[in-house]
């Protein structure tokens, strides 16, 4: 059986059968891939996860997602890891990154949510890419109503079956089946916009709290897990 047949009947039986639990012969877990971010690599045990599905939520506008973004550029970088970034609204600030951070990144700028969606399932079959962003944060929620439960089941396979970890930037909680979700905001936006502040200022500024955490990671007085 074909591995796209796999997946459109692991989605089926999910569907279906809510409680079943189904496991891929061969998974491959590695070590957390650190963000950069102190806070939010310690709410996710040690970073983003290979072979999960990891969702950043930053509501509203300048909640702090591309602070995150840039960072993991910046740790990646830091680190002799590649990583790609696949821009859902072709809206990532080169001008804000160091010349370093984009020597291991691979870019695919896209305009619309479903062109985004399927760079992001082609990148995910592939083991050389230890670390892929789909953002998809500033695409008009209009896109992102659209998209059909069964894309996150399979990206979630894929990751998987490849071992590659997967941070899904968003709007609002959209990812089903994610197996961390964490929110994001930037409570001093003024600032850092006015450019009165530092990136690693910036970045210290920023509130994360976890929403979702499959391991059962305890939250911090004030975040809300959800079991």
């Amino acid at each position: 059986m074909s591995g796209d047949r796999i997946l459109g009947l692991e989605a089926m039986l999910r569907a279906r059968v809510p409680n079943v639990r189904l496991g891929i012969h061969g998974r491959r877990r590695a070590a957390p891939v650190a963000t950069g971010v102190g806070e939010l690599d310690g709410l996710l045990g040690g970073g983003l996860v290979g072979g999960d599905l990891t969702e950043l939520v930053g509501e509203g506008p300048c909640s702090g997602t591309a602070q995150v973004i840039h960072a993991l550029m910046r740790r990646m970088g830091r680190d002799g890891r590649f990583m790609a970034l696949v821009d859902g609204a072709d809206s990532l600030d080169v001008d804000a990154a160091d010349a370093g951070d984009l020597e291991r990144l691979l870019w695919v700028r896209c305009r619309a949510a479903d062109e985004a969606l399927k760079a992001a399932d082609l990148l995910l079959r592939d083991r050389n890419v230890p670390v892929v962003v789909v953002d998809l944060k500033l695409n008009p929620v209009a896109q992102l109503r659209k998209i059909p439960g069964s894309v996150w089941h399979r990206f979630s396979r894929l990751a998987e079956h490849q071992g590659s970890a997967v941070l899904v930037v968003t709007p609002f909680a959209l990812v089903g089946g994610a197996a961390a979700r964490v929110s994001v905001s930037m409570p001093t936006w003024e600032r850092a916009m006015q450019g009165g502040a530092g990136p690693e200022e910036v970045i210290g500024g920023l509130r994360f709290g976890l929403l979702r955490h499959e391991g059962g990671l305890e939250g911090s007085p004030g975040e809300r897990v959800v079991a």
